[in-house]
């Protein structure tokens, strides 16, 4: 079993929240595959498989915060890929389009902190607000225009 515990992210902070899981238990990874994404104050990072496997137990749920070197999952190095039978194929195409689908929701989390309060502040939901910074970012006239400022 191989353990993927929280990294030391910043020199700042050892807590960081987890924004989204990109698999569940029971999926099968291959090496480098982002796990998940976790936020500290000051950036949002990706957690990847640092072994090819099937995730057998996610130790902290979205939403929730863990401290440096606490253990999120363990994947089981021994668990094999689906064989290509044309159902698993489905089952795997399924689980890739609905993982592109929560990355593309996902965007919403690559908000700086700052902008995070802003939005709380001014009560805008940031999964409402269209992000017309590079590459579709949010900025804070975004959220102001969404607030109706």
């Amino acid at each position: 079993m191989h353990d993927v515990t929280l990294p030391k992210l910043s020199e700042d902070t050892d807590e960081s929240l987890i924004v989204l899981w990109f698999v569940d238990e029971g999926d099968y990874v291959k090496e480098g595959a982002v796990l998940c994404e976790v936020q500290t104050e000051k950036a949002v990072s990706e957690i990847r498989a640092e072994t090819s496997g099937t995730v057998k137990k996610i130790h902290v749920k979205r939403g929730d915060s863990a401290k440096a070197g606490t253990l999120l999952a363990v994947i089981d190095p021994k668990g094999q890929a689906a064989e290509n039978t044309g159902a698993s194929e489905k089952v795997h195409l399924e689980q890739a389009e609905e993982n592109e689908a929560a990355q593309e929701t996902a965007s919403f989390t690559r908000v700086s902190p700052r902008l995070r309060h802003l939005a709380k502040e001014l009560g805008v939901k940031l999964e409402d607000v269209k992000g017309t910074g590079k590459g579709g970012s949010i900025t804070e006239q975004d959220i102001r225009d969404e607030a109706g400022l």
